[in-house]
């Protein structure tokens, strides 16, 4: 067993999928299949299950991902210059997109214990006014979601990409919907639909719109609970990331289904870390930024 190994599972793992790893981490899918392979012998147990959902972590597999997960992360620490051993202090300014924002109070709180004298602000707003709150130097680290063209427009900014996205379908568990993997656009007009008043969604209704006809809507909201509260009623369904939807309490309690859609082509979509070029983190930035992206790779599994 490597660290090599051990940073290809939990790729696969948040992608779901072998090729997309590879192709993250520059590689063959070949050469990444092997590893893996030599990896399931030496420990002698089935990390992935092959379905529909692409490469789903087996029980055993999970309980390695978090553990590579946890092992990967204090390699990360103990290669970083931060000097543990005395309280940190100074501002930490965050920002996300709603649906992670768990995971930063998360945060939030064991680095506050750790570190009484650290100011922490926290956000939750649209990626691209997030993407603006950095490049003006008004947050120091930003969790966002933004098509892959948009990446040329980062001039000035790192952006660290964890995962791929797309836009996908989710209703509660006794809804019509919930019956289907995939829903072709015909299926989908003939249900109400609850909407984040998200860029994303937006584009997509457009899109779908111009191509197939109008949407049932019920409303369009700013507030991440209505939506919430609507999905655990059965009053409507929503369209969402598919990475915002598996972080969602009601999807892993199995209240909703999470259903992919047909015939509406969607751009690639990138989410990740974004951060200045020019500004400097900071030590306390740098461990908040650590653990954040812990928790956030933990939650996903």
């Amino acid at each position: 067993m490597n660290l090599e190994q051990l940073a290809y599972i939990v790729e696969i793992a948040k992608t779901r999928s072998f090729s997309a790893a590879a192709s993250q981490m520059h590689m063959t899918q070949s050469a990444i299949s092997q590893s893996v392979r030599k990896l399931e012998e030496e420990l002698d147990l089935h990390v992935f299950e092959r379905s529909r959902q692409g490469a789903v972590p087996t029980e055993a597999g999970k309980q390695l991902i978090e553990q590579a997960i946890e092992i990967l992360q204090r390699v990360d620490l103990l290669r970083s210059t931060i000097d543990r051993s005395r309280p940190l202090s100074g501002s930490v300014e965050v920002a996300t997109f709603p649906s992670v924002m768990p995971y930063l109070i998360e945060t939030t709180a064991r680095m506050k214990s750790e570190h009484p004298q650290l100011h922490i602000s926290i956000e939750e707003k649209g990626s691209m006014d997030i993407v603006e709150d950095v490049r003006q130097g008004r947050t120091h680290l930003g969790f966002i979601a933004l098509y892959s063209k948009q990446l040329e427009q980062l001039s000035g900014l790192q952006f660290s990409a964890m995962y791929t996205g797309k836009l996908v379908a989710a209703a509660h568990h006794e809804s019509p919907l919930a019956q289907y993997q995939r829903i072709t656009p015909k299926q989908l007009m003939q249900h109400q639909l609850a909407l984040y008043n998200d860029r994303f969604v937006h584009d997509f209704v457009d899109r779908f719109t111009d191509l197939y006809g109008e949407l049932s809507i019920l409303f369009w909201t700013n507030n991440s609970e209505a939506v919430t509260s609507v999905l655990d009623n059965g009053l409507a369904a929503s369209i969402g990331h598919d990475f915002s939807f598996h972080q969602h309490s009601l999807w892993k309690s199995g209240h909703i289904k999470i259903i992919e859609i047909a015939d509406v082509g969607q751009p690639d979509m990138q989410i990740g870390f974004l951060r200045s070029e020019a500004r400097a983190l900071g030590p306390g930035a740098e461990l908040f930024a650590t653990r954040f992206r812990q928790a956030i790779e933990l939650g996903h599994l």
